[in-house]
């Protein structure tokens, strides 16, 4: 066999074992995420099943709330277990890490409206609007090391003890769930304002999209003006 032989001969098997580890991954990736389809990135779209694991968003008005409790036993025993080191045995921040009990609302109001640097105040009792995003932090996020290793169980757990160790939740024997959390009010949340419009109002228009015949009132480029606008050169 001659050399340019050889390497035709090579070029052809090194192409084919690429064609099938592109092929294998291809489908190794589908099954792995969920994706029902032949050939990756072609046919159908994703499945609910692959979906679901990112579909865990809490609203702050409890919209999505995934069924599940947990009592401030429980989110004791994971608290300071996996969250203390960073925040404190009590809440009052640890190593440079956020504390979770700050200044009262009315000191922390007052220092905002004062100008006063509020980093060093700052709690979930004073700068938290809503329980429900709390548990969504949480679940999401916590503990840093080992962020969505909780069960939703546990989120509710810890959700609790921490709304417990900053006061907002005085009473030992509350226990979170799917049906309360959205009832406790957080001290600050009436210093937050929601914004209720959807995310947009526009429908695309193909054809006819205008009555009568559009009249242009303004248009500046630069150098040039149309209507009622001045004219703005270059400098």
């Amino acid at each position: 066999m001659s050399k340019s032989q050889i390497f035709k001969f090579s070029a052809t098997i090194g192409a084919a074992a690429l064609a099938l580890s592109i092929g294998g991954t291809a489908v190794a990736s589908d099954k792995a995420w969920g994706i029902d389809q032949g050939i990756w990135g072609i046919g159908k779209g994703i499945t609910e099943e692959a979906i679901k694991p990112w579909d865990i968003s809490i609203f702050f008005d409890g919209t999505n709330l995934p069924e599940g409790s947990g009592d401030m036993a429980r989110g004791e025993e994971i608290y300071h277990a996996q969250c203390a080191m960073c925040h404190g045995d009590f809440g009052e921040g640890a190593r440079g890490y956020p504390r979770l009990l700050g200044d009262s609302i009315e000191r922390f109001v007052e220092a905002a409206k004062a100008g006063e640097d509020t980093l060093g105040i700052r709690g979930l009792n004073n700068l938290w609007g809503h329980a429900p995003t709390l548990l969504d932090m949480i679940y999401r996020q916590m503990p840093m090391f080992a962020p969505q290793s909780l069960s939703w169980d546990d989120a509710y757990a810890v959700t609790c003890y921490v709304l417990y160790l900053t006061d907002i939740v005085t009473d030992w024997d509350f226990v979170c769930s799917q049906d309360n959390l959205a009832e406790i009010k957080m001290p600050g949340r009436d210093h937050y304002y929601t914004d209720p419009r959807p995310d947009h109002e526009m429908n695309r228009c193909m054809k006819d999209c205008h009555d009568g015949n559009l009249e242009v009132v303004g248009a500046a480029v630069t150098g040039v003006a149309v209507g009622q606008v001045e004219r703005r050169d270059r400098n």
